[in-house]
């Protein structure tokens, strides 16, 4: 179900994967949060992982001290790592992750509708995702429609529930 591992992703995958391992060893650099911030600079949104996912406790902090440091950034992250935003829940409590941080948690299977876990029904910013093949549950991604992009849509930012169609 992975978009990642198909088209350009694979395609150019000989320069692709190294850069994704160099970003994925500069998680445990002091100058991560600090770098990040740096790069999102001023811009109004930003989503986490194009492709891949939260690897720690301790990088979600990190997300989150970056979120803190730019209150101006609408901030998406879209996560398989369910057990993770538990423990962050659990460590940091109901309202530890920022208010422009919306964390999404995604579908494993298509057709099947997430349910978010009863320790984290009550978690600011915390939302779902899910993967359709016909019918959408909840509402339908607007990229598809739109040549694959968002454009003026930034549904994916807010706690709508999106689905999105299996492709």
């Amino acid at each position: 179900m992975c978009y990642a591992d198909k088209g350009f992703y694979k395609m150019y995958a000989n320069n692709i994967k190294p850069a994704q391992f160099a970003r994925l060893d500069s998680i445990d650099s002091e100058f991560w949060v600090s770098g990040m911030v740096s790069h999102i600079g001023t811009d109004p949104y930003f989503r986490w992982h194009d492709s891949g996912d939260l690897q720690s406790l301790s990088h979600l902090e990190k997300i989150v001290a970056v979120c803190a440091a730019t209150p101006d950034t609408k901030h998406w992250l879209p996560t398989r790592e369910y057990a993770i935003v538990k423990e962050f829940a659990a460590k940091h409590g109901k309202n530890g992750l920022p208010k422009n941080l919306t964390v999404r948690l995604s579908a494993m299977y298509p057709d099947k509708p997430v349910t978010v876990p009863v320790s984290l029904q009550n978690v600011q910013s915390v939302t779902v995702s899910n993967v359709h093949t016909s019918k959408p549950i909840g509402n339908a991604c607007k990229a598809p429609a739109q040549n694959g992009e968002c454009k003026d849509c930034r549904m994916c930012w807010s706690s709508a529930v999106v689905s999105y169609a299996l492709h």
